[in-house]
């Protein structure tokens, strides 16, 4: 991560950023992914595959999701060696996972978790948040990273019921436009695929996808290769996104090459 001091006033930006939903070793069903090899979902394995695609991406920030205990002190344990420390917070109501951030130790200010205030069917809360990390941007900047996973629900239900839209709502309006001085990334998986109201929301308070104009699949689920991880950003930044691997309904992940059902997006994100 390069934060250089070219303006007294602001600071120069050029950065990495990744999201990847790791898929939690809990949510591995053999029958979900019959063109998977049974031995790619041995959890060793599959950490240690985990640990080299991350590495492979060379980003000074990654957001991960569907993060187990044992998996993060499993890549803790193998990226520490390559200058990354990491952060994890869980979800509530006894879900197995929760987000993960890894950061290369440069201007790390601290991090918190926000959990969502939307109540399932039961009334209970959801349980899932954002983990926001905060960066010192130079010049009296925050640079704020916001790693979550929206919980999926039904595309034809209503917006105001929806409760993927309800997080989104609530991240945008108390976490983003709570700190509009701040340099904002938001990314994860939002269950939810471009054009859709939940996308459109976070284009509508100011924030610009990284990807936009230029989606690929980024999973393939029940046979459906779809876009649903999402790299959002504030608009003093430039994104130069990377390009993913060619995904369709037939292609079988995980694989040999890819280890999650999804696959990592990443940017390269600026300010001159």
């Amino acid at each position: 991560m390069r934060l250089s001091s070219r303006y007294t006033s602001r600071m120069a930006v050029d950065l990495r950023i990744a999201s990847y939903n790791v898929l939690a070793d809990a949510y591995v069903k053999p029958e979900w992914f019959p063109r998977t090899p049974s031995e790619l979902f041995v959890p060793r394995r599959r950490r240690e595959a985990l640990a080299r695609r991350i590495v492979e991406l060379d980003a000074d920030i990654v957001c991960l999701q569907e993060v187990e205990p044992d998996s993060f002190d499993a890549l803790q344990e193998a990226l520490e060696p390559h200058g990354y420390m990491g952060v994890l917070a869980l979800k509530q109501q006894g879900k197995p996972d929760g987000c993960a951030v890894f950061h290369r130790r440069q201007r790390y200010l601290g991090h918190r978790a926000h959990y969502f205030g939307d109540r399932l069917e039961n009334g209970r809360i959801s349980g899932h948040l954002a983990l926001v990390m905060d960066f010192d941007a130079g010049g009296g900047e925050r640079l704020r990273v916001a790693c979550t996973h929206l919980r999926w629900d039904r595309p034809d239900k209503p917006v105001e019921q929806h409760q993927g839209m309800q997080e989104a709502t609530e991240l945008l309006q108390e976490l983003v436009q709570g700190d509009p001085e701040a340099l904002w990334v938001v990314c994860g998986d939002f269950n939810a695929e471009p054009g859709e109201p939940l996308v459109r929301a976070f284009a509508a308070a100011g924030l610009v996808d990284a990807y936009e104009g230029r989606h690929q699949p980024t999973c393939n689920a029940n046979d459906r290769a779809k876009a649903i991880d999402f790299l959002f950003h504030s608009r003093a930044l430039r994104a130069q996104p990377d390009r993913l691997p060619e995904l369709d309904d037939r292609t079988p992940l995980p694989s040999e090459t890819e280890p999650s059902d999804h696959l990592p997006i990443s940017a390269r994100l600026l300010r001159d």
